[in-house]
């Protein structure tokens, strides 16, 4: 089991820190924003020079229903832009669920196939795998079409302890004016049980330069990690989430995420992330 989260803070910010000169060394901003084919570069249109890097540091706090305790996590995210649609980006996050403490590592990248392909890596590793997933692999394929749509197509593996499931999502997107409107599809399945499916709606306002607002509903069936002794299961889920980010500068904003989570009758879940980030 991994230390305390107060205590183990510090070390992972310093280990962040050298990950971050490592992701800049490696090419020469919770999570870079998506890049799509209909994403807004505001600063394109103000003529404003594209941050390359962004760090973000932020906390969550979650309370759940039935007497169970709280969730926390800290974390730590960088991003390197190399490119138009070049991301390399990767953090460190320290989490506490059901009174387990757990690490995680994570590394992706985004980079364009053709004019209107789009790929994404991902990985994460965590080496308590209390929770969270003893390693995850994930892959999209993302096209953009006329008329500001666009489409994805996106498969997940997660291996816990003592078992693993497999997720697969598709995507449908749409940019007009200063807004973004989106529908995800994920069918998942626990190994050795029966699947689910789910549905995410999206809406989101771009207000200002880099700065939006948005909030998504889920509803359905969803492969989870309940905690013991249920362990990793498919039940019934209703999420609301309200999110954005907004820019105190041009090289500081504010990332936050307000939750309603409901699993079925496990448990309810309702709380707050708060993130500072910095462009350079």
């Amino acid at each position: 089991m991994s230390k305390p989260l107060a205590s183990a803070l510090p070390a992972n910010i310093a280990t962040a820190c050298a990950l971050v000169v490592l992701l800049a060394a490696s090419v020469a901003n919770a999570q870079p924003e998506p890049v799509s084919g209909g994403l807004k570069l505001v600063d394109g249109a103000t003529g404003l020079k594209t941050p390359r890097n962004d760090l973000e540091i932020g906390y969550s706090r979650e309370t759940l229903s039935n007497n169970l305790p709280d969730w926390t996590s800290s974390y730590l995210l960088a991003s390197h832009r190399f490119g138009k649609r070049h991301v390399l980006y990767g953090g460190l996050r320290e989490t506490r669920r059901f009174g387990l403490a757990d690490s995680e590592v994570h590394a992706g990248l985004y980079y364009p196939l053709a004019a209107s392909w789009t790929v994404q890596v991902e990985g994460s590793v965590s080496p308590t795998h209390e929770v969270l997933p003893r390693h995850s692999v994930y892959g999209q394929l993302q096209k953009s079409l006329p008329g500001g749509w666009g489409v994805g197509f996106g498969v997940r593996h997660n291996e816990y302890t003592l078992s693993g499931s497999n997720v697969v999502s598709v995507l449908a997107e749409r940019y007009w004016g200063n807004f973004r409107g989106a529908y995800t599809l994920y069918s998942g399945r626990p190994e050795g049980a029966s699947s689910g499916s789910s549905h995410r709606l999206q809406l989101s306002y771009y207000y200002a330069d880099r700065s939006s607002v948005g909030v998504s509903y889920t509803d359905g069936r969803e492969v989870e990690n309940v905690g013991p002794p249920r362990g990793v299961l498919a039940s019934d889920v209703r999420n609301w989430t309200l999110s954005g980010q907004h820019w105190l500068t041009p090289a500081w904003a504010l990332t936050y995420d307000l939750v309603n989570h409901e699993q079925g009758n496990l448990y309810r879940r309702q709380g707050l992330r708060l993130g500072i980030r910095h462009s350079f």
